[in-house]
This record gives structure tokens, sequence and C-alpha cells, in this order.
């Protein structure tokens, strides 16, 4: 089994980017998305024009929403901490993945204690695991979560039959900008804001691959404090 623990990064600067730059691209970008709305509007879709301006909203909006995320990770050490149940999370997270990804199974084992979180930033966090599972995963092969309580807090596991981390991934999956995806959707943000938000807790994220008989095997273990 080969495992990678992940160190919490060196982020200042990445932080102090984020917030410098993220405000104005973001106005930018929406004023871009907010003007090709408009032209959509006018334009009827036998139009030749159409398919372009929509391709063009559609970067648009996905800029705006990926530099959500990136003001997003540069917030997570001061996120609002409550009492938080973990179970609670994985149960919102699951249910809205399934209104993406109804053909994936995930197949979910509850015995997690509470932790002192934002419940809406961990919702969040299981639902980009979800996300990363269902995409290195064989098609209709279910996804597995499992929480348990261990001296200290709480362990949550997530297992899907992928092909494991590439070797030189490994050591900085959760780096800021990191990803062997393509396109906004993998632009590497996503790991980071979640080990942004477990190391801001005291806690850890863990990435195994397992070789067993019945195949390879990935495994995202995040250790929480109660």
């Amino acid at each position: 089994m080969a495992t990678s623990t992940n160190p919490v990064p060196d982020t200042d600067a990445l932080v102090r980017f984020a917030r410098r730059v993220s405000h104005d691209i973001n106005n930018f970008s929406t004023v871009v998305r907010t003007y090709s709305e408009l032209l959509l509007s006018d334009l009827p879709e036998g139009d030749p024009m159409h398919a372009d301006v929509a391709e063009i909203h559609r970067a648009a909006d996905a800029t705006v929403r990926y530099l959500q995320r990136v003001t997003q990770f540069s917030r997570a050490g001061n996120m609002r901490r409550q009492p938080t149940s973990v179970d609670n999370g994985i149960i919102d997270a699951q249910a809205l993945f399934a209104t993406e990804q109804a053909d994936r199974p995930v197949h979910v084992t509850l015995d997690g204690g509470e932790m002192q979180a934002d419940a809406s930033w961990w919702r969040d966090v299981l639902l980009e695991l979800l996300r990363n599972a269902h995409d290195a995963a064989p098609a209709g092969r279910p996804i597995v979560v499992r929480s348990a309580m261990h001296d200290t807090g709480t362990i949550v596991d997530i297992e899907d039959e992928g092909d494991g981390i590439p070797d030189d991934l490994r050591a900085s999956l959760t780096e800021p900008f990191v990803t062997s995806k393509h396109g906004v959707r993998g632009a590497g943000i996503g790991l980071a804001i979640v080990a942004a938000f477990v190391h801001a807790l005291g806690g850890s994220i863990q990435f195994d691959r397992i070789d067993g008989a019945d195949g390879t095997r990935t495994r995202v273990r995040v250790t929480l404090p109660a």
C-alpha cells in the first residue's frame, strides 16, 4: 500500500495573491458574463453568432465560479466554527452529489462524532472528494464513504476503484494549481481547498493506494479533531 500524508503547505504568498487579484478579475469576468448574456437574449438560436457568444458566456461564468473557489481557499483559516456533525455533512454532501451523478452509487457507513467547524464548508469538502472519486473511478462502480470515531476525533474514508494517484503527483497533490485534469473543472484548486480546511481544523489528509487481490483502490483518509 502506497501512502502519502500531505503536510500543511506554505500558502501565505498564494493567499495574498488570491486576495489581491481575485476581486478585480472577478469584476472583469462579471462584465463579460453580463454583456454576453444580454447578447444571447437578442440573438436567435439559428444566428451564426449564437454559438460563439454562448461559448464566451460559458467561459466567463466558469471563470467567475473558479475565482470564487480561489477566494474560498484564501479564507479557509477564518471559517466560522461551531459544533458540527461529521455524519450530517456526509449525508448532505451525498444528497447533493446524487443530483449531479445519479448513476454513481455511494455506499455510506456512519459512526462519526462532532467537530468545531463550519457545516457548509464541511459539506463542500466532502462534495469535492466525492467528485474526485467519481472522476477517478470506472463508470458505475461504487464510491464508499465511512466515518468512525477514534480517541481524539473522527476518521472519514472515501474510497474508489480508480487506478490510484500517480506517483509524480502524490507529494504535491494538495498544492494549489496542481492537477491531472484539464479545463476549469480541473484547475487544481479543489483539493487545495480541502487540505486548507482540514489543516485549519488541526486535522490531516492522507492518500493511499491499496493493491489487493480484487484490484487497486484509492482511499482518501481525513482525520478530524473533536
